[in-house]
């Protein structure tokens, strides 16, 4: 009984990632109002009922699953930049060298960047815009004041307004025609923003 159980859980499980794939996609190539549930389920090669047992809100519900997905991996591909033993200040630079990298690609330039801010709202994007990546932030910021790299700051304050700093880069970044060159400066102008801090 069990081993039947666990099958069908397989088979869920496996519904729901080929639905998410296929909006993914499809968001990512068409956007979100060109995209019809439809076209999801066909890609997909599963049913409508089965796009409402996983996303009961429909639409709204599978992009907003698509978009944590999307953001999941960004965090993924900023922390991969980091080599392992990365001291407070290369892990930043490696860090922000991934994300900026990653800002560029162009799933995650239309799904976060541009359809994200036009389907969800703004409030509900801000919320959603970066959950994965804030605590790496956090870490990050918390290891430069531990080391005494930095001058003491309210952490929390500091990571929300390099978060939205970093946002506002990303943007620019997947706005850009040159995106190596968005790249630098912003790079540039980020890092001398935190030199700033700098303990004296």
């Amino acid at each position: 009984m069990g081993l039947v159980k666990s099958r069908r859980e397989e088979a869920v499980d496996a519904t729901r990632a080929a639905l998410l794939d296929s909006a993914v996609r499809l968001f990512s190539e068409q956007g979100f109002a060109a995209t019809s549930l439809d076209d999801v389920v066909g890609d997909a090669r599963v049913t409508k009922g089965a796009l409402y047992h996983h996303f009961k809100g429909g639409k709204i519900e599978l992009f907003e699953a698509v978009f944590q997905e999307v953001d999941l991996r960004l965090a993924e591909r900023t922390a991969a930049a980091v080599p392992d033993g990365a001291g407070p200040w290369e892990l930043v630079r490696a860090g922000l060298d991934g994300y900026l990298e990653a800002c560029a690609d162009p799933v995650i330039r239309r799904i976060i960047f541009q359809e994200g801010p036009v389907a969800l709202g703004w409030a509900r994007w801000r919320e959603l815009d970066g959950c994965s990546a804030r605590e790496l932030l956090g870490s990050a910021v918390q290891g430069l004041l531990d080391s005494g790299e930095i001058r003491p700051q309210p952490v929390a304050l500091l990571t929300r307004l390099l978060f939205t700093t970093l946002g506002e880069a990303g943007m620019s970044v997947a706005e850009a025609a040159d995106q190596d060159a968005a790249r630098a400066e912003a790079k540039a102008l980020i890092l001398s923003l935190l030199d700033g801090l700098r303990a004296t």
